[in-house]
């Protein structure tokens, strides 16, 4: 049986990692950064190459998977 209970969603609080990581940083600082982060810097493609580069390395090292040229080059 699989297990179906696993976290789904990403969900990233700009801010908190603000607080925690630069405690002196003003609220007017944390919401320009936040603003300029999510307009400028974070990118819908760079998480879907992320997830792709993830699936990637689990079906290399965990399935044992790879492309029918890449095994052919082999022998």
């Amino acid at each position: 049986m699989q297990n179906t209970e696993y976290e789904k969603e990403f969900v990233f609080n700009i801010d908190a990692y603000l607080i925690d990581s630069y405690p002196k940083m003003n609220m007017s600082t944390r919401r320009a950064v936040c603003t300029m982060a999510l307009d400028e810097w974070l990118d819908e493609e760079d998480l879907y190459d992320t997830i792709d580069s993830a699936v990637a390395q689990y079906a290399c090292t965990q399935l044992e998977l790879t492309k029918k040229e890449d095994e052919e080059e082999e022998d």
